[in-house]
């Protein structure tokens, strides 16, 4: 199985300013992923999955019109790329703007031979994301179900547990750890909000992967072999390191 995975775009085209992190940089984004689309067309993949942040939603009621607008021209742009993709929100994007844009977006599929399941979680007290009510109840079903091997597709870190000051992972991430792990019938589980990223590391038989912000420079996105139980992970940038050229 092929998946491409591109994560915290964080686009303001529409949304007026820019971040106040300032190497977002928001306001390139509608142009660097279209022209990211363009080789991920190329790639491809079996998958295409974007793990939320898709815009950079100041949280003014105001601006909600503008919110949707740039999330119709990302919901374009990926259209456009002609891979079937899975998309969560994140904290940054504004919920219910980004459920109704992406409302006929399966929240799980069957591809290439793996189940693919979309859990779109919320932020609880403190900032701490948690998986609460409809999202657990499908959690703790598909992990228990016979089947095709699984990928899992979530905005926030599930493992390894990255805090440092600012909850990046689940309240209960070492829970949902275990648990994934315990069932062996996870293979992949991807995750953006971590604009570092985290390389690929593997618990049992299952993989977990965080991609590096697309927002920030050198504006990554990454392509994974997803073999039984082996993954191999490369990198691809839409813009070089100093010095260096766009794509």
């Amino acid at each position: 199985m092929r998946i491409v995975h591109l994560t915290d775009i964080h686009l303001r085209g529409a949304l007026p300013g820019r971040p106040a992190v300032t190497n977002r940089l928001s306001r390139r984004m509608g142009t660097l992923l279209e022209r990211a689309a363009e080789r991920i067309a190329g790639e491809r993949a079996d998958l295409l999955v974007v793990s939320g942040d898709l815009v950079d939603f100041p949280g003014d009621a105001e601006l909600l019109a503008a919110a949707e607008e740039d999330l119709e021209l990302i919901r374009r742009i990926l259209d456009g790329i002609g891979t079937p993709y899975a998309v969560v929100h994140g904290n940054h994007d504004p919920r219910e703007v980004a459920r109704r844009v992406f409302a006929d977006a399966p929240k799980e599929r069957l591809v290439a031979g793996h189940r693919v399941v979309c859990f779109s979680d919320e932020e609880v007290e403190g900032q701490a994301p948690q998986r609460l009510t409809e999202e657990r109840e499908t959690f703790l079903k598909v992990i228990a179900e016979a089947g095709p091997p699984q990928v899992h597709v979530q905005h926030y870190l599930v493992w390894p547990i990255r805090n440092g000051g600012y909850p990046y992972a689940y309240r209960e991430a070492q829970s949902l750890h275990d648990q994934i792990v315990a069932s062996g019938r996870v293979r992949l589980v991807l995750s953006g909000h971590y604009h570092p990223g985290i390389e690929p590391m593997k618990e049992g038989d299952t993989y977990f992967a965080t991609a590096p912000a697309f927002c920030e420079p050198p504006h990554a996105y990454w392509v994974y072999e997803l073999s039984g139980d082996t993954l191999r992970c490369e990198e691809r940038r839409a813009q070089a390191e100093r010095g260096g050229k766009d794509l």
